[in-house]
């Protein structure tokens, strides 16, 4: 570590001495604080190895549990924003389908009165036939169907998914060669 020098005088003390070179950092001391610079080093030594032994459980935590390691993490939070993206979306949908539905049931409960009130007259009139009769059941059909599948209200699933971020996953397997994979 250290070799002796022609110099006299100590970095630390100042004192004129036989002197030591530290070949580490070439500054020079007097045996006393060449020993206590040692020390130090030793010190400092000591931390590293203690920020290596605590790197050491944090590394053997994190093949232990992946779920923790913050990439999982960030893929984690991309899957809670898109999922909340998809159900608010959803959510903003179902409420105009019941608004148009709601209308659109009333228009039908309006014509099936007007028919309720068609059946009243021929039946009290007591005039009718076999075409009455099937125009009174066409329109009766025709409301059941409108029921069920109203022609005005039409849902599209379109192909894209702008709504929802795309995640890739870029890996980097030798110097200026990476692999794209997309989910």
């Amino acid at each position: 570590m250290a070799a002796a020098t022609s110099e006299i005088h100590c970095v630390t003390c100042g004192k004129e001495k036989v002197i030591y070179k530290c070949e580490g950092c070439a500054q020079k001391f007097c045996l006393n604080h060449l020993v206590n610079h040692h020390e130090l080093l030793i010190k400092k030594l000591d931390e590293i190895e203690n920020q290596q032994n605590l790197f050491r459980q944090t590394l053997s935590e994190q093949s232990d549990d992946q779920q923790k390691h913050s990439l999982i993490q960030q893929i984690n939070q991309w899957e809670k924003n898109s999922i909340q993206k998809i159900q608010q979306t959803a959510d903003e949908v179902r409420q105009v389908v019941i608004k148009h539905t709601s209308k659109h049931v009333k228009e039908i409960e309006i014509r099936l009165t007007k028919l309720t009130e068609e059946l009243k007259v021929i039946r009290q009139e007591d005039d009718f036939n076999e075409i009455h009769l099937n125009q009174l059941k066409e329109k009766l059909n025709q409301l059941e169907e409108q029921l069920k599948k109203p022609s005005t209200i039409t849902i599209v699933e379109e192909n894209s998914s702008a709504f929802i971020n795309k995640i890739s996953v870029f890996i980097t397997s030798a110097p200026g060669k990476s692999v794209n994979m997309k989910r």
